[in-house]
């Protein structure tokens, strides 16, 4: 069974120290929180076979100071005599900045870079990227009702802080069932992100950023991004339950889970809540930015744009399986451009997910 040591934990409940976990056959992996952007703590995973040490995520390139202090804290506290030059291979997790901004100091340093081929392309065409990334958010906002000030304001925002990254050749591009060092399996979990891997380590799962033990991760509807989206998320859910049976799941944020299977229950039911809220906001027309108000309240900065895009694949998922319908189907019609007024169609929601 897995044993994992004492760490500090913050008032939001984020890790401020590394942590030591062992899975049951004595691998062991480190959990290195770092500060990606301020207020923004990743946890880097440090794993350590026999003759071979793989590093998941690799923060951005402001947080190098804290990775050298987070190595040392591990060769101090756990007497592990290894340096962040010293990792063998490093997988990204997935391709959002604050998990392969950095990846330059790795991969210059000889570790070889590993991703999903779904998100390898980010990494090698980033300028594509972030140029269609930023059309096709715009192209949502439009039609999501959001007035053209801010439109421009909110893919701006996302635009800015991300033109320093120098594109780079993974040396692997991996798909789901790969298998990594001594035996570790991979789980491709489309949703969050297009090529979203966990990894399982015996006993222990890396659930990344698919599941979380406090939050849930952003939504975004696969109209903006394929790959995305409620449906492919909740799909995703499911195949992590049946990856396995482990004693513990270690995120890329937060704390470790200490009960995976409960917490995909929990993540499960927290947006069957988000739906039932979406559906009965839609008694009278509503567009994707008045459901995102009504959901979340005004918000402020980057915060708009996830609480838009969780409102959109909430009403995306709702709409594509016939539980909402387009009530001003005319002025669509006439405008390309024309934001959808969404109206609840009579069909009931299930207790359960509609599959």
């Amino acid at each position: 069974m897995a044993r994992i040591s004492d760490f500090d934990i913050d008032a939001k409940g984020r890790p401020s120290s590394a942590a030591e976990i062992v899975t049951a056959s004595g691998v062991k992996i480190y959990q290195l929180p770092i500060e990606t952007f301020p207020g923004h703590v990743n946890n880097l995973s440090l794993v350590c076979a026999p003759g071979y040490t793989l590093l998941v995520d690799v923060g951005t390139a402001t947080a190098n100071d804290q990775i050298d202090a987070r190595f040392a804290e591990i060769r101090q506290r756990f007497g592990v005599d290894l340096g962040p030059e010293d990792v063998d291979a490093v997988l990204i997790s997935h391709a959002h900045i604050d998990h392969f901004g950095n990846a330059h100091r790795f991969a210059d340093a000889g570790a070889p870079l590993l991703i999903h081929e779904l998100d390898a392309r980010v990494l090698m065409e980033f300028e594509e990227r972030l140029v269609l990334a930023s059309r096709d958010l715009g192209i949502f906002l439009y039609r999501a009702g959001v007035r053209d000030d801010h439109v421009r304001a909110i893919v701006s925002r996302y635009q800015s802080g991300k033109d320093w990254f120098a594109p780079i050749e993974p040396a692997g591009r991996l798909r789901n069932g790969d298998v990594l060092g001594p035996g570790f399996p991979l789980l491709h979990v489309p949703g969050h992100c297009p090529g979203l891997v966990c990894l399982a380590v015996d006993d222990v799962v890396l659930t990344t950023d698919h599941l979380l033990s406090r939050i849930t991760p952003t939504q975004a509807p696969q109209s903006v991004t394929p790959f995305m989206g409620l449906e492919n998320y909740l799909r995703s859910l499911d195949k992590l339950r049946r990856f396995g049976d482990f004693d513990l799941g270690l995120g890329a944020h937060e704390a470790p889970i200490l009960d995976v299977r409960a917490r995909i229950d929990e993540t499960i039911e927290h947006h069957m809540r988000r739906l039932r809220q979406a559906l009965d906001l839609c008694d009278s027309p509503r567009t994707i930015a008045e459901i995102s108000r009504d959901l979340f309240g005004p918000q402020h900065g980057y915060s708009v744009q996830l609480a838009l895009g969780e409102a959109g694949a909430h009403v995306e998922f709702l709409h594509e399986l016939g539980f909402l319908r387009i009530d001003n189907l005319d002025e669509v019609a006439a405008d390309l451009q024309a934001p959808g007024r969404y109206l609840r169609s009579g069909r009931p929601l299930p207790d359960r997910r509609p599959d």
